[in-house]
């Protein structure tokens, strides 16, 4: 024998319309304000751009009483807080190493040259002063800013082999204050004679050689400088060949079959 196939029971045969009405009306009590069908009737989003042709509300339409503006609640968010491109410092210690030393002692020297030519001969200096004020302007420009870049800190966010950088600077202010001080005594007057002018020129060569000399220091120690670090990297690449040598790989099984014989 078969069981019957079960069957399900509705609300309807259960209970009366005026019963089923009369629950629907006590539902219909029970239910929030906020949630009554009639007021959702009449809602609408402003600026949602769904009515009208074209996604889109026609020009000249008046929001209803309960619309809603979406732009003012979802606002785009801030822009992020502007930052520092790079921090800077003042790392005044740098000027304890040699180079920086002798960065800033060629710094004065320079400034000197300058200060002489320029209280002697005026802006327009004699044509035998101006490749000494031209390598002493330059010198003292090139050096002011790479000391200030050490100093900051600035230098480690350049890709810039700072030493040999140095170390032409170095060698252009040698070259052209040597060049300036030895073509200004060539035309000076003997220094018998006294007078203003001349001893001020006469200064002028004079620190000009000394920041020539200063600057022929500052070369040998970027090159000194440029040799331990060739050397440290030959010594690196050496260990790095001789571990590479005593490294034995695994042969890989042969995938080939054997040759018959």
């Amino acid at each position: 024998m078969q069981a019957a196939p079960a069957r399900y029971v509705s609300a309807s045969e259960l209970y009366s319309t005026d019963e089923v009405e009369l629950l629907l009306e006590e539902i219909r009590e029970l239910e929030p304000t906020s949630c009554r069908g009639e007021d959702v009737q009449d809602f609408e989003i402003a600026g949602s751009g769904c009515a009208g042709a074209g996604g889109r509300s026609p020009a000249g339409t008046e929001l209803t009483e309960r619309s809603w503006d979406s732009h003012a609640h979802y606002s785009r968010a801030p822009p992020p807080r502007p930052r520092a491109l790079a921090p800077v410092y003042c790392h005044l210690s740098y000027l304890i190493t040699p180079t920086g030393g002798l960065t800033f002692l060629l710094v004065l020297c320079s400034l000197c040259v300058c200060i002489c030519v320029w209280g002697a001969l005026g802006l327009r200096a004699a044509s035998a002063a101006k490749p000494l004020l031209f390598g002493a302007l330059t010198s003292f420009m090139l050096h002011t800013v790479l000391m200030l870049m050490h100093i900051s800190l600035l230098d480690a966010l350049l890709p810039v082999d700072w030493n040999r950088f140095s170390g032409v600077s170095f060698a252009w202010s040698a070259s052209w204050l040597t060049g300036g001080a030895v073509a200004l005594l060539v035309a000076l007057p003997s220094p018998a004679a006294h007078s203003t002018v001349a001893s001020m020129l006469y200064t002028a060569a004079g620190c000009a050689l000394g920041g020539a000399g200063v600057a022929l220091l500052g070369a040998g120690v970027c090159v000194r400088g440029g040799c331990v670090r060739a050397g440290r990297a030959g010594l690196r690449a050496a260990r790095s060949g001789s571990l590479r040598a005593a490294y034995r790989a695994v042969p890989q099984a042969s995938t080939s079959r054997d040759r018959a014989l």
